[in-house]
């Protein structure tokens, strides 16, 4: 195995570069780059000391003279006086007036947190996509401030088996909390609960103390009910209390809860999304730090007329107890639910809870009952695989000595001839949320498995030196070199080292899967024997390490090969669950190459994909599903969805966002190419468009963006208004696209 990157001395540095920035902060924990482009500049910047001057506390200062400054990200831009209220705001429609006097200017997405503090007056206007400060008297100083977006667990609780030890456990989760205020919604403001392991004594470690807030959750004390109650004692900061009667308690309001474990799983994850929905909402008032347009508060504003400000004002317990009086279905499906775990009741699952609650998953315990994928028929997959057969190839191995694929009679879906639980595919029941994830045995179809293991291993990254993305792709089949074709680096500000290797040999690639690689992309032929190479079959099994990060297998049934690879030491990846068709396969596999580039996690880029014919229930996830292989350049991920065909020369879409490790579900988003200066909570669908085939040719120009037409995923930059108008015309559209 290769050496471990040097750490360097310091999480965030700014560096001088070539090309449109002039400089960079470097985040080496989460190995992205903050682009700043300056003008006039009047010698070197110079680190400072931190001070509190901010409104949440930064990492690292630097001092630089110039006559203006542009961070190279679509981004708007708060202007603060120095107690935090804010006085301006600019978008890319409208520029903004810094006041004479101290002001600090946060932007609003970036891939480090980062702020500027400078003397007015100042102007920021937009230069095309970005956002650029600028002063009237010539050069003056500028501070910047930033803060890698990282987080890490206080401590880790040690917990017995005892179910009572467990409730004690995720009653610290609410210690994470940085504010109890509203703006606890967002997620640098929560904190990542404690981590839980289990041992022989309960133990709390100094550093995890418990807030007593007022609210109080009962359920009874088994580990269901427990499991499922998990997201929600965090964000409420609540503790845990034993009873056969289950209940929210809040500022001397009581909430009952079903008594029956599913309804109770299903119950708690809305008042999760309620309470997160009502915070969200109320931050966006007045007497909040972000008076925004935000569209969730305007919507129930609309429709509620509740009294923010007097919410805003309130303690954590009076003011859940005042959105226990909301009824839960006013606020029903204002945001989008990124994920929804179904977690099997046994002791050692405990230790996933600290994860699936900082990523706020609602959780189901015990899971409602999956469903055998298929019931054992035929599916329209399964005739588009035999019919590939007798024209084409999969992405099966071939017989030994033959040359030719197995022959369509030896077909087997992924739910035959599967003896043991743990090999099985399932096929989670759907939840009211973007993707879901599977904790239990078995390999789930249309989820994420996740792993405690592949979740640490998020904590547990080290500052790199090397902010270069290295991508390995890997083609052991010279008939499927179309899907590597120039699918990485198509990033501004972003560098690739993109390698390609052909026809490996099972040395060969045991030896490369020990190497340090952020990204492995296969292309080729798995079965049950394992990787298929030049000379043999690599079963990665017996892969004792790996230095990969992040995968994806792109072979026939590859699962259990992938969680090889996690076992191994991988972040996470995607594989497949079934026969891949070749044509299939390499459409797939460069559509998720392209949206992975983009800054797309694993989950994000399979909901994109599996809009399309056949990819739904094919790929799925092992291991951690919000891996990234990059940030992406507008903080949470977009697609386009085209939701209409063209009429009276327009087309309706939908615009969706997708959280991820660094900006989660809280997040404030635009859509850039809207005519609004509206903020959404960047998760799920976040407005709906109606374009005329002139306006999208200005859409198309904002940048990079997947748009999802058709069944099929295309580039904003690489097609044109009229060629977009023409594949949404069913006249058009070849059998596949339907």
């Amino acid at each position: 195995m290769s050496e471990p990157r040097e750490r360097p001395v310091e999480p965030l540095t700014l560096v001088s570069v070539d090309g449109p920035a002039d400089y960079e902060i470097a985040d080496h924990i989460e190995e992205v780059r903050m682009p700043l482009r300056v003008d006039d500049v009047t010698g070197c910047p110079s680190r400072i000391d931190s001070d509190g001057s901010y409104p949440t506390p930064v990492d690292a200062r630097w001092r630089i003279t110039a006559g203006s400054i542009t961070p190279l990200c679509t981004a708007d831009v708060y202007v603060r006086t120095p107690d935090n209220a804010v006085v301006a705001t600019a978008t890319a429609d409208s520029t903004a007036t810094v006041p004479p006097g101290r002001h600090v200017l946060e932007l609003s997405t970036a891939p480090v947190k980062t702020y500027l503090s400078l003397e007015g007056p100042a102007l920021v206007r937009y230069d095309g996509r970005y956002p650029t400060v600028s002063f009237d008297g010539g050069a003056d100083r500028i501070e910047i401030g930033a803060r890698s977006r990282h987080e890490t667990p206080a401590g880790t609780v040690t917990v017995t088996e005892d179910p009572a030890d467990v409730a004690a456990g995720l009653s610290t989760f609410g210690s994470a909390l940085a504010t109890t205020s509203p703006e606890r919604s967002f997620p640098t403001l929560r904190g990542h609960p404690p981590l839980l392991e289990l041992g022989d004594d309960f133990e709390v470690p100094p550093l995890v103390e418990r807030v007593d807030t007022g609210v109080e959750l009962a359920v009874p004390f088994e580990y269901g009910p427990l499991f499922s109650a998990a997201p929600a004692a965090y964000y409420l900061g609540a503790s845990i209390h034993e009873s056969d009667r289950p209940s929210l308690e809040a500022g001397g309001r009581s909430y009952r809860l079903p008594t029956e474990h599913e309804d109770l799983a299903a119950e708690l994850g809305r008042l999760l999304r309620h309470c997160f929905t009502l915070d969200c909402a109320t931050r966006a008032c007045s007497a909040g730090l972000y008076d925004v347009d935000l569209q969730v508060h305007e919507s129930l504003t609309a429709r509620l007329d509740p009294p923010w400000s007097e919410w805003y004002e309130m303690d954590l317990a009076d003011r859940t107890a005042a959105y226990l009086d909301v009824p839960l279905a006013a606020t029903e499906g204002e945001i989008g639910w990124p994920q929804t775990t179904d977690v099997k009741p046994v002791a050692e699952n405990a230790s996933i809870l600290p994860f699936l609650a900082a990523d706020l998953s609602t959780v189901r315990s015990p899971p409602p009952t999956p469903t055998v994928p298929n019931g054992g028929g035929s599916t329209p997959l399964d005739e588009f695989v035999r019919n590939e057969r007798s024209t084409a190839f999969t992405r099966g191995a071939e017989r030994a000595g033959s040359g030719d694929a197995a022959p369509p009679d030896t077909f087997r879906s992924p739910t035959q001839n599967v003896t043991e639980e743990d090999e099985a595919v399932v096929s989670p029941r759907p939840a009211e949320s973007t993707s879901l994830a599977w904790v239990g045995p078995g390999y789930p179809m249309r989820a994420a498995k996740p792993t405690v293991a592949a979740y640490r291993r998020r904590l547990d990254r080290t500052p790199s030196a090397d902010l270069t993305i290295d991508v390995t792709v890997v083609c052991n089949d010279k008939r499927m070199t179309e899907e590597a074709d120039d699918v990485y680096g198509f990033r501004d500000h972003v560098v690739f080292e993109v390698t390609q290797k052909d026809g490996l040999t099972v040395e060969e690639l045991r030896e490369l899967l020990r190497g340090e690689h952020d990204f492995l992309h296969y292309i080729g032929h798995v079965d049950q024997r394992g990787v298929e190479c030049t000379d043999g079959f690599l079963d990665l099994r017996s892969q004792s390490d790996t230095g990969v990060d992040a995968f994806l297998l792109n072979a026939c049934t590859s699962y259990r090969q992938g969680m090889a690879l996690v076992e191994a030491g991988a972040l996470g990846g995607v594989v497949s669950l079934t026969e891949l068709p070749n044509s299939l396969a390499t459409r797939v596999g460069r559509d998720l190459a392209r949206l992975f580039d983009a800054g797309f996690p694993l989950d994000a880029a399979l909901d994109v994909v599996g809009r399309g014919p056949f990819a739904g229930s094919s790929y799925t996830i092992v291991g951690d599903p919000r891996v990234q292989l990059c940030q992406c350049a507008s903080g949470t991920p977009i697609v386009v969805d085209a939701i209409s065909e063209p009429e009276d020369d327009a087309i309706e879409f939908d615009v969706w966002r997708y959280p991820t490790s660094a900006f989660e579900i809280g997040s404030m988003s635009g859509v850039v190419f809207a005519d609004s200066q509206r903020q959404h909570v960047g998760s799920g669908q976040c407005g709906q468009l109606r374009v005329t085939k002139t306006d999208l040719e200005n859409m198309l120009s904002f940048g990079s963006f997947p748009l999802s037409a058709a069944g099929r995923i295309y580039w904003s930059t690489e097609l044109t208004a009229t060629e977009l108008f023409d594949a949404m015309d069913p006249q058009s559209q070849s059998p596949d696209r339907r």
